[in-house]
């Protein structure tokens, strides 16, 4: 912005009008408290209408004031209203009156303060004296104030070479000359010369007045775009380039640690050169280094730069400051993105004034385009573009990324009419359309896969490849001649869906052994439908093969490689492999380095991984966190994605149940259960199921026993339709039925369904794995429930040293098999041995074991209760009473309660 000359006797004022204040002294506009951008001409204009508020200035005294007589057009003084009026805004340009061939007035009432201050007084700078030290430079042009310091325009006498001046009277001010200059120093070392950004030449920081010595960059890209031919004459391809130039060296600073901070139009100079224009960085004065080590390593002496810097800072424009920074929060990489964000939406519209008002998609006819503004201005720095690069990369790949989109859609029509031809054989042959969905599904993230990860003409052209290859696969390898046609022999004898994908899995290596990047995805594909039938152990095998050839033929950086190996960990760790799920899980987190910062894919599957695994593990804390990390971006990046949302949902679900919020599960597991977009034909029996018995839990938390029984047997029918008898989903339903039972007053069935469930799981996983020795722990619990206690101690004893060998001495499970045994113990007469187990328990861990609420209470209770069968009644019974009215405020099922109220009422009656 350009300040306004006057002579030394005149004071200078502050004015004010309406939401409008004008500072003589800082030359700076306000409207509605924003710093607003004008030319010098209108702003002297409005300079002179201030000095005479109510009156009319004559056309003839503007001309003079403003050009000295000499008006270059015959228009020139509207034109420079016509600005000055759109500054203003609405609600206070017609304050301007125009009295036609007579003059302006501008009407009021104008507050009117003396500021105190006068810019160019202050340093006795004058248009024509000579730069202090630069004796052939002399002033020509003052353009304006930044951050409190005087930038004047010089040229040298001779040569006739621009260059610009900041300078300062005082230390306060001199601290941005001196960090502009840190930083010059800085970009040059790391990055060498550079025609992007408008380089330092030297600076004075001896003697006053202090200054900055920098090239001409030209005019700053506001008003450049406001000349002619200016923005107007670019198209938008044009536009575009131009903005990955300015993106390209934001990005640059922020490859070697510098933040801008102040992002806007006047901060780009635009110099000719050629037959085009090149844009320039300027302005460092209020950047920010993310690592101000590197100043030591480069040799450079930190000028300016101070430990702690202010978020937002004051000379910058609120426009295009990240909403966090107005909120008081430190600047990083994704508050300039989102500076850039705002730029390439005036670029694309052709106004860089406007800002991004609700309603804004309207203006921009490309989809991608919207999406890409949209990502870069996101309010949330979570769910916004993660660097400037991940921008500029989705606006080089745009044409790739519309082929592939157009390609997407093309193969889901192709789905659709395939579901419909097979409509017909469904009462036949169901088989047929379960295979084929499943199938569909896992196709669907292994084909989107090789869609995101490349941008490139070959690309697209690979994605084209893998369509043809993967259809053919589907129609002539898994399901034959089933579509249309007679099917073949073995079909005839209605084979299960496994026998299917083990002949899909032998013929699969037959048809693209000497294509492994297609191998891959299509033994992705077969390790989601394994996993969809619960075969894990054949689910894992494929998903291993798939990331070992992405090993092998990407590397273990490339983006496919790592979502291989996040969706082998999740694998792993629901087989209770957690150490291995853990060491791969530290492995791929490592080759993704920075990318799990962003709102990316890789972030997203690396915290659904991380969710999964601290969930098996009854980590509830941190596998809620990175659960709710994984919501966000998914609703980012896959929005239509039913099936992911549906598993979020519901592992949050599980975990608000551990942390005793059983109400709140019940509401996440109803919305999956009611109805679009969670229908059986999008997300599967199997999820809807999982929703059913998360339901079935949360209900049994909240005492609803009955409703909670009725949904949890919909639950394992649902999953022995979907899984088999041995799926594990079944056997978790039919466990969480078997505990129903028992709060049911059912103690018999619920036994008798136990044993059932630890034979499926032994028959199943094997004796040592987690999920047979939970079963094995449930079974000792109804054991010792219907009073068989001596096979109940055993059953608890083996359940409790293999947990503690799988899961460790906190893991919640150990705790739990902690409780049940001493329980037993003490039930036994061995009280001693009882109470010592109890204390070795840890209350924390032992809630996050269950959906059910109050277990520190609960251990409470069962400390008193076997203190007053070791006789030590006086220090049980207050322990006990005060255990009973927690576990009543806490929730705790009154049965659950019963006993321990009995032991207190039988020991106060015996004291009598």
């Amino acid at each position: 912005m350009q300040s306004v000359e006057h002579s030394d006797e005149q004071p200078l004022y502050r004015h004010a009008f309406g939401s409008v204040e004008f500072d003589e002294a800082r030359g700076e506009l306000r409207v509605g408290g924003l710093v607003v951008d004008l030319e010098q001409r209108p702003l002297q204009v409005l300079v002179c209408l201030l000095h005479h508020a109510d009156e009319v200035v004559p056309r003839e005294e503007l001309f003079d004031t403003v050009w000295a007589g000499r008006p270059t057009v015959d228009n020139v003084l509207a034109n420079a209203v016509a600005k000055l009026r759109k500054a203003l805004g609405v609600a206070e340009h017609d304050r301007i009156v125009n009295l036609p061939r007579v003059g302006y007035r501008l009407c009021g009432p104008v507050e009117r303060t003396v500021s105190g201050r006068r810019l160019h007084s202050r340093l006795d700078l004058v248009l024509g004296q000579a730069v202090p030290g630069r004796e052939h430079f002399r002033l020509r042009e003052q353009l304006g104030p930044s951050r409190g310091n005087e930038v004047w325009l010089a040229r040298h006498d001779k040569t006739g070479e621009l260059r610009v001046y900041k300078f300062s009277a005082d230390g306060e001010r001199l601290a941005a000359l001196k960090r502009e200059a840190t930083i010059h120093r800085l970009l040059h070392e790391s990055l060498g010369d550079r025609d992007d950004f408008v380089r330092v030449i030297d600076w004075n920081f001896a003697v006053p007045p202090f200054y900055l010595e920098c090239e001409y960059g030209g005019l700053d890209l506001a008003r450049w775009a406001e000349r002619e031919p200016g923005l107007a004459s670019l198209g938008q391809a044009q536009r575009l380039r131009l903005f990955l130039q300015i993106a390209d060296a934001i990005a640059a600073a922020h490859e070697v640690g510098v933040l801008h901070k102040d992002i806007k139009p006047a901060n780009v100079l635009m110099q000719s050169r050629g037959d085009g224009w090149q844009p320039r960085l300027a302005d460092f004065g209020s950047s920010r280094l993310l690592d101000p080590g590197r100043l030591a390593q480069l040799g450079i002496t930190a000028l300016g730069l101070t430990l702690t810097q202010a978020a937002a800072d004051a000379s910058a424009t609120p426009l295009y400051l990240a909403p966090e920074l107005l909120a008081g929060h430190a600047p990083t990489v994704q508050s300039d993105v989102y500076g850039l964000g705002l730029m390439l939406y005036q670029l694309l519209v052709g106004d860089l004034r406007r800002p991004l008002a609700p309603g804004w998609e309207a203006d921009i006819g490309d989809e991608l385009l919207r999406e890409d503004i949209a990502a870069a201005t996101d309010g949330s720095p979570a769910r916004r573009l993660g660097s400037v690069g991940e921008l500029c990369e989705r606006l080089r790949g745009r044409e790739a990324r519309r082929i592939e989109r157009q390609r997407l859609r093309e193969a889901e029509a192709r789905a659709q009419r395939a579901e419909h031809r097979l409509e017909r054989s469904r009462a036949r042959r169901p088989w047929v359309v379960a295979a084929l969905l499943v199938l569909a599904a896992g196709l669907g993230m292994s084909l989107w896969q090789f869609h995101r990860a490349g941008v490139a003409r070959d690309e697209a052209q690979r994605q084209a490849a893998i369509t043809t290859a993967t259809n053919r696969f589907l129609n002539e390898d898994l399901l034959g001649a089933s579509i249309g046609g007679d099917s073949p022999a073995w079909y005839e004898k209605n084979p299960r869906l496994s026998e299917i994908l083990d002949a899909a899995a032998l013929r699969l290596d037959q048809r693209f052994g000497k294509a492994p990047l297609l191998a891959a995805g299509l033994h992705q594909t077969l390790g989601r439908a394994y996993r969809s039938t619960g075969d894990y152990g054949k689910a894992a095998a494929q998903l291993q093969t798939a990331a070992d050839l992405l090993q092998r033929q990407l590397g273990g950086g490339d983006e496919r490689a790592l979502l291989a190996e996040y969706e082998l960990a999740v694998m792993q760790a629901h087989m209770s492999q957690f150490k291995q799920a853990a060491a791969r899980l530290d492995r791929a987190d490592a080759a993704a380095g920075m990318r799990r910062q962003s709102v990316s894919e890789i972030s997203l599957r690396s915290h659904l991984a991380h969710g999964d695994l601290a969930f098996q593990q009854m980590q509830v804390q941190p596998a809620l966190d990175n659960y709710r990390a994984a919501q966000t971006m998914q609703q980012i990046l896959h929005p239509d994605d039913a099936v992911m949302s549906a598993h979020l949902l519901l592992g949050i679900a599980g975990c608000e149940l551990r942390l005793n919020h059983a109400a709140t599960a019940e509401q996440l597991a109803r919305q999956v259960l009611a109805g679009p977009p969670y229908t059986p034909h999008r997300v599967g029996i199997g999820v809807l199921a999982l929703a059913r018995s998360r339901l079935g839990d949360a209900l049994r938390a909240q005492g609803h026993y009955a409703e909670a029984i009725s949904v949890t047997r919909q639950a394992a029918a649902d999953y022995e339709t979907a899984q088999g008898a041995s799926g594990q989903g079944t056997i978790s339903a039919l466990s969480s039925l078997s505990y129903l039972y028992s709060l049911n007053g059912n103690a018999a069935k619920s036994l008798s369904t136990q044993r059932d469930v630890y034979q499926r799981a032994l028959a199943r996983w094997g004796s040592h794995n987690q999920y047979t020795l939970v079963e094995q722990l449930n079974l000792g619990s109804q054991e010792h429930e219907v009073g068989a206690l001596k096979e109940a101690l055993k059953d608890m004893q083996w359940a409790e040293s293999g947990l503690l060998l799988l899961s460790g001495e906190h893991s919640p499970t150990v705790q739990a098999a902690r409780v049940a045994r001493a329980n037993v113990l003490s039930d036994l007469g061995r009280n001693a041995d009882a109470l010592a187990l109890v204390e070795k328990i840890d209350p924390k861990a032992y809630q996050a074991s269950t959906a059910d609420p109050g277990r520190a209470e609960v251990l409470k209770a069962l400390r008193a209760q076997i203190l007053l069968r070791l006789g030590r009644r006086e220090e049980a019974l207050p322990q006990l009473r005060q255990a009973l009215r927690d576990m009543q405020a806490a929730g705790v099922a009154p049965e659950e309660i019963a006993p321990y109220r009995k032991s207190l009422l039988d020991s106060v009656a015996a004291a009598r």
